[in-house]
């Protein structure tokens, strides 16, 4: 299993769970867009189902706004995606099919629709490699069709910042990861960077109110698993697929329960672990064997 990317899912979980509360998502705005003079009272959250496809795919976080924007933001860790600014097209696309749907817009009427909402977009970066381009362009031109969309890049790596007052949230969310990702450069396993990462926010006062909470913790640790317990789920299918082709009968990969018991013995809650083994296929008696063999 790739442990990249389950370090990238909860930074995805994080993302969304801080900057999807209006009043946190204006903290990261105003520094990819210091001239905002937009409120809390000026936008409300508008954005896709938060579903596995979509985490496993993009990280969004979007608002639309009382004049009539649709402001969306892309978290990126590692390196910049060539291809970014095209995947913010489809995403706008996306996004203005549920912006008609929520309108009752009908585009087969003989009325021209009007007033579509405008993007705005950003890709934020807070990975650990130089940041060299200052945005990602997509152009199309072809038979009288021209398309350019310019996705601009903005560094918000905690020493990048223009504050990093402890009452920012960005300020905060960057400090949290700038520990993280040295604690992995240390030789900590996620688990181990996770803590350090966040006892340093409660002790010097960053993301209050948030880091804080069991619940923080309980999130981190069900999104980890949820993303693991897919990523099983789809390399079983594929090794079902390769026994039928040869004709023969393939049993329960060792992986499953090994899943499970990481999951039982990192004290993951007794109700997400039988989660995972409802959705894994594995029974309760056999589940109840395995929380006997991880307490024995």
């Amino acid at each position: 299993m790739d442990k990249n990317n389950t370090k990238k899912q909860h930074k995805d979980t994080m993302f969304r769970g801080v900057f999807k509360i209006p009043e946190n998502f204006l903290h990261v705005l105003r520094h990819c867009n210091p001239s905002s003079t937009l409120t809390a009272a000026d936008i409300q959250p508008f954005d896709l189902d938060s579903n596995m496809l979509h985490r496993m795919i993009r990280n969004d976080v979007s608002f639309i706004t009382r004049d009539n924007r649709l402001i969306i933001l892309i978290e990126h860790q590692s390196t910049i995606n060539p291809n970014m600014a095209f995947r913010l097209l489809l995403y706008y696309i996306e996004l203005l099919q549920l912006w008609i749907s929520h309108n009752n817009i009908n585009l087969y009427g003989e009325q021209k629709v009007k007033n579509f909402p405008m993007p705005e977009i950003y890709v934020v970066y807070n990975g650990t490699k130089p940041l060299i381009d200052e945005a990602s362009t997509f152009y199309l031109e072809s038979n009288g069709i021209k398309i350019e969309v310019v996705a601009n890049i903005v560094d918000i790596r905690f020493d990048k910042l223009r504050t990093t007052a402890t009452d920012d949230v960005l300020a905060g969310y960057s400090r949290f990861y700038k520990t993280f990702d040295e604690g992995k450069h240390s030789g900590l396993t996620n688990d181990e960077a996770f803590a350090k990462a966040r006892m340093e926010c409660i002790q010097l006062g960053y993301l209050k109110g948030f880091v804080e909470k069991e619940d923080f913790i309980m999130d981190y640790k069900k999104e980890i698993f949820d993303y693991e317990t897919q990523l099983i789920r789809q390399s079983e299918a594929r090794g079902e697929a390769r026994g039928e082709a040869r004709g023969e009968t393939k049993g329960r990969s060792a992986g499953t329960e090994n899943a499970l018991r990481v999951a039982i013995q990192n004290n993951v809650p007794i109700s997400f672990v039988q989660t995972m083994a409802k959705e894994l296929g594995v029974s309760q008696q056999r589940l109840d064997e395995l929380l006997q063999q991880v307490a024995g």
